[in-house]
């Protein structure tokens, strides 16, 4: 996934795992939910508070 911003990363994309799930009734979409992570997506690329959520992920293991 996706997401840029003027804003975020330099107005740089910034890109993210995450996955789809999607349920078909016949040839129809009937549900589409997007599961991603909102802090590595959004949190991180933000100046002070990406440096803390980046800190605790790392405190934390990951």
């Amino acid at each position: 996934m996706q997401l840029q911003h003027p804003k975020l990363n330099g107005g740089e994309a910034v890109e993210v795992n995450g996955v789809s799930h999607i349920c078909f009734s016949g040839e129809r979409v009937i549900y589409h939910r997007d599961y991603f992570d909102l802090g590595e997506m959004l949190y991180e690329n933000i100046p002070l508070l990406g440096f803390v959520i980046k800190n605790i992920k790392q405190r934390l293991g990951k």
